[in-house]
């Protein structure tokens, strides 16, 4: 066999490792929209009220929000092909359970295992995926990684339409059988580490945390997914609201516009791949998103526009803004302060994510409350331009990086 044909097959091979690890991701994902558009159904079905209701769809948020970074240190710890393949089963095994539930408590405690199998996959995913692509695929890469989420979600609002003739039970047991799947899959194909695998003493837990919390560039990555985060689920948030009250809008046709709206998030999320293998630097495609946050937030909530002016403006924000995720994932592996602290980096990555999925809705919500729609830039548009500065801080932080690693080389070759 010659040497060419050899090299095909391990690209072949890998890529296909690659486009499974982000398979995984998607399915993990999709386990946040299985529970969006099933609640009404599972109401009706066990009688709850809404803050129950709230909880259940909101599980995985709260664990990521008190939990994302020492998770990530635990995966670490754990190995990143176990967490896996591990999570995976947790997610089969929540399904499992949340379908037979007799009552709403042991639905919850089945979310409760559903979130701790989403957190150990989506933490483990960018890590492997770190480890496996070559320095010029691993831009574009985490990129297409970060498309994950809105693409889970969308998958699930996409079978909305399905989940009353097949029932949410049924719903829960098809998620079982494709994260089962997954998990086989990933037993099979996902790349084992190569040599022996230091097991470290637990008691080093909290120095791993605070390292990681020391670090500037870890810091600056977090606090711009904090502000992505806080921005695009309050205006996620805010949409059906505003079609409604402002502009007159079906709130079923609201709920239509709005998930099509979103579907520009994940495009946001894989233009940024494309930018980022065409030379465009990862601190231009943050600040991208924020300017977009920044300037289409008058249009969306301070003006008087025609529902199709909202949905479109609404899109635009969400569409530029969708480039700052692929951008943030694709610097945590460079802003590790260790190729082993890459997981708990990107832990306080998606713990960041997770308080500004908190944040954002409830700071638009009291504040629209007390000062009406037309007030909301006075928020949005602040929050926006901190984050264009972070951007800015991310970009001295690179470069002065990259001067240190060019010093070092020159070191080596004197």
């Amino acid at each position: 066999m010659s040497t060419d044909s050899i090299a095909t097959g391990m690209g072949s091979t890998r890529s296909a490792q690659i486009w499974l690890l982000i398979g995984s991701g998607v399915v993990a994902a999709a386990q946040i929209g299985k529970a969006i558009i099933s609640i009404p159904m599972i109401r009706a079905d066990m009688a709850f009220g809404l803050d129950l209701a709230g909880l259940i769809v909101a599980t995985f948020a709260t664990l990521g929000a008190f939990f994302g970074l020492g998770a990530g240190v635990v995966v670490r710890r754990s190995g990143v092909r176990r967490s896996l393949i591990v999570g995976m089963g947790a997610i089969m095994i929540g399904n499992l359970i949340g379908a037979a539930a007799p009552n709403e408590f042991v639905l919850l405690t089945a979310r409760v295992i559903e979130g701790a199998g989403f957190f150990a996959t989506v933490l483990a995913i960018p890590s492997m995926l770190a480890r496996i692509v070559t320095g010029d695929e691993r831009d574009f890469v985490m990129a297409m990684w970060s498309a994950y989420m809105p693409a889970g979600i969308m998958l699930m609002l996409l079978v909305g339409p399905l989940v009353p003739i097949i029932g949410w039970r049924n719903l829960w047991v098809t998620n079982a059988l494709a994260a089962g799947a997954c998990g086989v899959l990933l037993a099979i194909c996902a790349p084992r580490q190569t040599g022996a695998t230091l097991v470290e003493p637990m008691d080093r837990f909290f120095s791993d945390v605070a390292r990681i919390v020391r670090d500037p560039r870890c810091l600056m990555l977090a606090v711009a997914f904090f502000a992505y985060s806080c921005l695009m689920f309050s205006l996620a948030f805010a949409l059906p609201s505003l079609l409604t009250s402002r502009s007159d809008v079906a709130l079923g046709m609201a709920g239509m516009v709005s998930a099509l709206v979103l579907a520009t998030s994940a495009i946001g999320n894989i233009s940024s791949g494309f930018l980022l293998r065409a030379g465009v630097p990862i601190w231009a495609n943050i600040a991208a998103a924020f300017v977009g946050f920044a300037v289409s937030g008058f249009v969306v909530y301070a003006g008087t526009p025609s529902p199709a002016a909202i949905a479109l403006a609404a899109a635009l924000a969400l569409g530029v803004g969708g480039l700052a995720p692929g951008a943030l994932y694709a610097a945590a592996p460079q802003a590790a302060p260790s190729p082993q602290a890459v997981p708990p980096t990107i832990g306080l990555v998606q713990q960041a994510s997770n308080l500004g999925q908190f944040t954002g809705p409830l700071v638009l919500g009291l504040w629209v409350e007390h000062f009406g729609w037309r007030a909301a830039p006075a928020i949005v548009a602040p929050a926006a331009l901190f984050g264009l500065g972070v951007a800015f801080m991310i970009r001295g932080a690179m470069y002065c990086q990259a001067e240190i690693r060019q010093g070092q080389l020159e070191g080596k070759s004197k």
